[in-house]
């Protein structure tokens, strides 16, 4: 069937929501042949004008905002009367998969590190300020594990902000709602009150999260605030993670009880949280510690690529109609550019930023990994996207698969499409060494072991 919705080709469906469905799809006509995620509202919600207004609310709330733990919006479009987000591709799942594949709970420093970069994302999206130069305040009060994604190279992204909260120019949606936002039991007990929301019930929401993360299990309170007291200290008994000191469990404990208090005031905020999840990463004994890259690369990509579907294993007969009358060119188009002047964040936790951000980097997802044979020779896996193949010191290769070449300075030649550009790219084939291609600027690149990319040539 063909796909093409608009200036895209759909390509896979990720997931379908009560207000959207999410589609990866490619830029048609871009040389790069760039891959980006379409989030679409689905037809029986056009006649809403609430709902219409937080969906363009989002795009332009998310376009705003540059940070490494945010996904990052490039512009909003209309198709055939239906508002479409464009936002970055990122090769990942969200952590309630993860959760699944982990029903005792992720290891400690992953579990702790996924709510640090989260607790970091949303003090950003707090304290950003917009084109007007004062704070966006921008509160996301539906932060649960499926609305923060781990992509396969570790990067971790906060997504639908769809019901968020923000001080900015051009909102459409009204600052109340007759009806409280959110999911139990991730909501703040104040939310249910009807008092104005403050960022300290995203907090409420991080600290319910990183509870599950480590157990594989939900707690659950009382909306009186005794019994709450008395359900927290019942349930973090059972956070005893293995590889950290009594002392450290103990604080760990305290850090989730602040997080969750029922009084806001008693909470530390999203920064605090992130500091104190940090030093809370250092005292997990060596053996017991996990570097979230590392746990994303071993984790994460197969769990990716079970969990998307080609576009025309669609069930809903409206959504399949909606992409065909695109398809077929009947419907009309319309873009709404992002401001100017999109303001870049820097998180207050420099060194803590962790891993390097995809910020619509169009990554490719080719890793090579490498380790000397016995036979003198470097044995190199190498993994392609769907629209690439490579060639590795002169061997094609059409898909995954292993090679074997003489150590030292190799050369891979990337080629995404029987007429699309070819990048020739050198690397220092050494023992256990990772790389992986990136698209920096328009140019393709190198990035060995995580570290800076080394850029390649464009080739014929």
């Amino acid at each position: 069937m063909d796909t093409h919705l608009g200036p895209f080709e759909v390509l896979e469906t990720l997931g379908s929501g009560t207000f959207g469905t999410v589609y990866v799809a490619r830029i048609n006509g871009d040389p790069l042949r760039r891959k980006v995620v379409l989030k679409v509202l689905k037809g029986e919600h056009v006649a809403n004008p609430k709902i219409m207004s937080r969906t363009r609310d989002e795009a332009r709330l998310l376009s705003r905002l540059n940070h490494p733990n945010i996904v990052k919006v490039e512009r909003l479009i209309e198709l055939g009367g239906r508002p479409v987000v464009v936002m970055e591709h990122v090769q990942g799942v969200s952590l309630d998969r993860l959760i699944e594949r982990y029903p005792g709970g992720l290891p400690v420093t992953v579990a702790l590190d996924l709510m640090r970069q989260t607790c970091l994302g949303l003090h950003a999206a707090y304290t950003t300020k917009g084109d007007e130069g004062r704070p966006l305040r921008v509160i996301h009060r539906d932060i649960k594990p499926s609305n923060v994604l781990l992509s396969g190279h570790g990067e971790v992204k906060v997504v639908d902000f769809g019901i968020a909260r923000g001080e900015f120019e051009g909102r459409e949606a009204a600052t109340a709602h007759s009806t409280v936002l959110g999911s139990r039991p991730y909501m703040a007990p104040e939310r249910l009150d009807g008092v104005p929301d403050d960022p300290k019930v995203d907090v409420y929401s991080v600290g319910m999260s990183l509870y599950e993360l480590l157990t594989g299990s939900l707690m659950t309170f009382s909306v009186n605030p005794q019994s709450h007291r008395t359900a927290m200290q019942r349930e973090l008994q059972y956070v005893k993670p293995s590889g950290m000191p009594p002392q450290a469990v103990a604080d760990l404990r305290n850090l989730i009880s602040r997080m969750c208090a029922y009084e806001r005031a008693d909470r530390p905020t999203a920064l605090e949280s992130a500091r104190e999840l940090e030093q809370l990463i250092a005292t997990v004994e060596g053996r017991h510690r996990m570097a979230l890259v590392d746990f994303a690369r071993a984790t994460v990509m197969p769990l990716y690529q079970a969990t998307a579907t080609s576009p025309d294993q669609t069930a809903d007969p409206e959504e399949q109609s909606f992409i065909n009358e695109i398809t077929q060119g009947t419907a009309t188009s319309s873009v709404t550019p992002p401001p100017t002047g999109a303001v870049s964040v820097r998180p207050a936790l420099a060194a803590a930023a962790g891993v390097l951000a995809l910020a619509f980097v169009a990554v490719v997802a080719v890793a090579i990994a490498a380790s000397f044979r016995g036979d003198g020779l470097v044995e190199v896996r190498v993994w392609i996207p769907s629209d690439a193949t490579a060639r590795v010191a002169g061997t094609a290769l059409p898909g995954p698969g292993t090679i074997k070449v003489q150590p030292g300075v190799t050369v891979a030649e990337i080629r995404f499409a029987n007429d699309g550009p070819v990048w020739q790219c050198s690397f220092e084939a050494t023992r256990d060494c990772a790389v992986r291609y990136v698209v920096e600027g328009g140019r393709g690149a190198l990035s060995v072991d995580d570290g800076s990319a080394i850029p390649c040539v464009a080739g014929g």
